[in-house]
Formats: C-alpha cells, sequence, structure tokens
C-alpha cells in the first residue's frame, strides 16, 4: 500500500477510460491477479491508502516512469561507478522488471539473480530466477550488491544480513510500516524508518519521490566503516 496524501486533489484518478486503456495495454506485464487488485482499488474507497498496482496507473497516466525505471535509473551510476559484476534482487515481483530493466541498461555486463516466493510470469534466460522466501541467512558472497523495491517484510532482514556481511545494499522502503524483526508493528511509517536508522546505523537514508509518491530509500553503498548520519528525517536530502 502507498500513501497519497492529496492525491485525490491534485489529478483525477478516476479516469475509467484511462484506466481501462492502462489494463487493456498491460504495460507493466500485470498477471489476471494484479489485474484483478488493480480493479477492486479503483473502483472501491479508499482512506488514503492504495494499493502499488493504482500507483503504477497513476504515474502512466502522468506520464511518468513506472517505479522499477525510476528506481534502477537512480542505481545506474552507482553500479557502473562501483564496476558490480553480480547483484541481487529481493522481493522482484512477478515480473522481475527492475533486474531485467538494469540488464538491458547495462547491456549484459552485470548479472543478476532475482528472488521472490510469487510465480514469475515472464522468463529471461540470462536473468537467474530463484522463487523462495528471502530469510536473511543466505550467504551474499557472490553478490557485489543486493538491491530491493519495497520488498515489505524482507526490508529488514536484507538491511540485517547485509550489515552483518558488509554487502552494499539499496533498499526502497515500503510508504507504510512492516513488522519489525522482534514482532513489533511501529503506529507509523516515520517511526518504523526511524527504528531502521537507530538499528543499524551505517546506513544513508533519503527521501525517495517519484511522481507523486514518496517513501524512504535506505542504503551503504560503499561499505559499512563511517555512519552516515544526515540530520532528523524532515531534513534529509530528496531522491527524485
Amino acid at each position: 500500500k502507498k500513501n497519497t496524501g492529496s492525491i485525490k486533489q491534485d489529478m483525477n484518478i478516476f479516469d475509467e477510460e484511462k484506466f481501462v486503456q492502462f489494463i487493456t495495454e498491460n504495460p507493466l506485464n500485470f498477471s489476471e491477479k494484479r489485474i484483478k487488485t488493480a480493479k477492486d482499488d479503483f473502483y472501491s474507497e479508499r482512506n488514503g491508502l492504495i494499493t502499488d498496482e493504482l500507483a503504477e496507473f497513476i504515474l502512466w497516466k502522468k506520464g511518468l516512469p513506472a517505479r522499477y525505471e525510476h528506481f534502477g535509473n537512480f542505481l545506474l551510476p552507482y553500479i557502473q561507478s562501483n564496476d558490480w559484476k553480480s547483484i541481487l534482487e529481493v522481493g522482484c515481483g512477478e515480473a522481475f522488471l527492475l533486474s531485467k530493466h538494469l540488464h538491458n541498461q547495462l547491456k549484459g555486463k552485470t548479472s543478476f539473480t532475482a528472488v521472490d516466493i510469487c510465480e514469475f510470469t515472464d522468463e529471461a534466460p540470462k536473468i537467474k530466477l530463484i522463487r523462495t522466501e528471502f530469510t536473511g541467512t543466505e550467504n551474499l558472497s557472490q553478490y557485489d550488491a543486493v538491491i530491493a523495491q519495497e520488498p515489505c517484510d524482507a526490508a529488514e532482514r536484507i538491511i540485517k544480513v547485509c550489515t552483518e556481511q558488509n554487502k552494499p545494499f539499496f533498499v526502497i522502503l515500503c510508504g507504510v510500516p512492516h513488522r519489525r524483526l522482534t514482532g513489533e508493528l511501529d503506529d507509523d511509517v516515520h517511526q518504523w524508518y526511524d527504528y531502521l536508522l537507530e538499528t543499524y546505523p551505517n546506513c544513508k537514508f533519503k527521501i525517495w519521490r517519484n511522481g507523486c509518491f514518496s517513501s524512504g530509500c535506505i542504503y551503504s553503498e560503499k561499505g559499512f566503516g563511517t555512519h552516515h548520519g544526515e540530520g532528523p528525517l524532515s531534513d534529509k536530502q530528496d531522491i527524485s
């Protein structure tokens, strides 16, 4: 789920003709299950939250890059400058769009392994697909970095295991809190962000903005030797 804020006042998301066009063209290769989720959300009442599927429709309607494309283009210079040759994507989704995008942009110079518990709806011979749950106990020695776009409950597992193994990572956090490894669920997303930063201090953090949505990006692209504090949450820089 994504926080929408004042999005209803900012634009008309109830453009049924455009929505039908989006579903018909299916530019993000949604499965039937995700198409149903988008339809259910489009035609239902909302209380400040929308699904990822409807968020993608809104970005598409505004002519903005899809979330995977926006995140991928942000990652490209980091991957290239660090010459990463092998990357693990956790929570890649059924169409593993981020891994495919980066693989194409890098012209195959970096190998990608994509992991998720869902069934995959596409094939990509040059991308290794693993259908499993990411437990946070994995040996990451074969990877140069780990990336994830809103991996939900796996977010803290990724941060923890990467910190333990000194592995660079980039995680776009969800716009709502997820349960801590301790089992506690924060009241709001900013509490969750603060918890992660306090628990894993050798990280960088910025607010991630893509079109009309925002969430947190937590990362450590150059190791764990320094505490990269950037002040209180409201003062942190944006990724736009």
